[in-house]
């Protein structure tokens, strides 16, 4: 094979190549670019030949090249040096640089190739694993403190209604936990925690009414809520409106930049008097939403049933 058909071929090479192979002279003045270092840094060959490769250094790495090319003179070969640099539109690629010496044909040093390759996806990939690793180590610290709590502060006349109480709220932390992990522990929606929290009692929804925007609430508040309407819907079940073969609840919601309300109405009981003491439920009402969230309760027992208003701040829902 002759000297000029092996230059074509690896000018094929190097154009076809999904890396940015760049070359240099030693006082970094770009001598070629490939089409992958137009894709990657936004350049075309033409700006960038005869031009310094510092246009690439973002803020705070102008030293960083310098520094390369010095190695470079005392014999160093660079290899995976991973770095930032800056696209043309200003943005910062995340890359994994190699870097060769280049010697003319009597062995003198003459400047650099480079070899950079785009890691950017792959270290956000690495950061989203990451996080989403603590967030499982966290989430399941916390699942396990809820449940010593529900096993604490969990009354009951019997064995079996100890079991079956316990048994109901864990698996409503287990139904919470398990939608804010299908949204990768963004969160979830309102709507999908008001039929977590009232399938369990009125498994044809045709005794609670619920409307309002669609709400997105994050880990912590989905798991404070979430729990919370659970509470509310299980004593309604067993003192409320869903114990009364006419009763009917309706919750709605609406919100604000400052605040999230709701409105919870029972209706179709008689002879409603206020509670002697706070039972579970509605102490646990308070921890999560008031204690928890920051938020104010309202409760008042009308004729007909309980009517609370919640209002949480926005601040609080989404962290």
């Amino acid at each position: 094979m002759d000297a000029l058909s092996s230059h074509a071929i690896l000018a094929a090479i190097v154009d076809s190549s999904d890396d940015a192979i760049i070359s240099k002279t030693l006082d970094g003045i770009v001598t070629s670019w490939n089409a992958a270092a137009e894709r990657m840094f936004g350049y075309t060959a033409e700006e960038m030949i005869g031009r310094s490769v510092t246009v690439l250094a973002p803020p705070g790495r102008e030293a960083e090249m310098p520094s390369i090319l010095a190695r470079l003179k005392q014999g160093e070969r660079i290899s995976h040096f991973e770095t930032l640099r800056r696209h043309k539109d200003g943005h910062t690629l995340e890359i994994s640089l190699s870097v060769s010496p280049l010697h003319d044909g009597e062995g003198n040093l003459i400047g650099a190739s480079k070899i950079a390759r785009d890691i950017s996806q792959h270290r956000r990939s690495e950061r989203q694993i990451s996080f989403l690793m603590q967030e499982v180590d966290h989430r399941a610290k916390n699942a396990l403190a809820v449940v010593q709590s529900i096993l604490r502060l969990t009354r009951a006349d019997t064995v079996d209604d100890f079991v079956a109480l316990v048994e109901g709220r864990i698996s409503a932390l287990a139904a919470i936990h398990s939608q804010v992990a299908s949204r990768q522990w963004v969160g979830t929606d309102l709507d999908s925690l008001t039929h977590i929290s009232f399938d369990p009692f009125d498994p044809g929804g045709s005794r609670v009414t619920c409307s309002g925007p669609q709400m997105v609430l994050g880990p912590q508040a989905s798991q404070a809520m979430g729990l919370a309407l659970y509470e509310l819907a299980g004593n309604a079940a067993r003192f409320g409106a869903l114990n009364h073969p006419d009763g009917h609840i309706d919750l709605s919601w609406h919100s604000d930049d400052e605040a999230l309300s709701l409105s919870w109405r029972e209706w179709g009981l008689h002879d409603v008097r206020p509670p002697l003491r706070k039972g579970f439920g509605l102490t646990v009402c308070q921890l999560l939403l008031a204690g928890q969230l920051g938020g104010r309760l309202n409760f008042d027992w009308q004729d007909g049933g309980l009517a609370l208003g919640i209002s949480l701040p926005r601040a609080n829902l989404t962290a």
